[in-house]
């Protein structure tokens, strides 16, 4: 059951990350008046929210390390959340916010951290 539980878990954060990059691109989309800027924003919004994501390393943050990579992973999930809703698609919005949440419960509860500490 444990072993089920935690595949569970991985296809949820994949499931997850695609929806963050649809996300951050579908606003860019619709957020852009030009053909152009469309094209600008659905390519660099999820360049933008996955660079800020694999930019900082906390694994050298000691103990606060676990707590801040939950909190930038919390934070970009979310606004992607608010990438959902702003465009029109509150439902995905929901969604995505609550995949997040219980992904993260599920990481916690199954033992697991965010971080590898290599």
């Amino acid at each position: 059951m444990l072993s089920t539980l935690k595949w569970f878990n991985v296809g949820l954060r994949a499931l997850m990350e695609l929806g963050i990059i649809i996300a951050l691109g579908y606003w860019g989309y619709k957020a852009g008046e030009s053909a152009s800027a469309k094209i600008l924003l659905a390519v660099g919004a999820p360049l933008l929210g996955f660079g800020f994501w694999g930019l900082v390393d906390f694994r050298k943050a000691g103990s606060l390390a676990e707590p801040l990579r939950l909190i930038q992973e919390l934070v970009i999930s979310g606004l992607a959340a608010l990438a959902w809703y702003a465009a029109g698609a509150q439902a995905w919005g929901w969604a995505l916010g609550a995949a997040s949440i219980v992904h993260h419960v599920l990481v916690y509860l199954l033992g697991e951290t965010l971080l590898n500490r290599r």
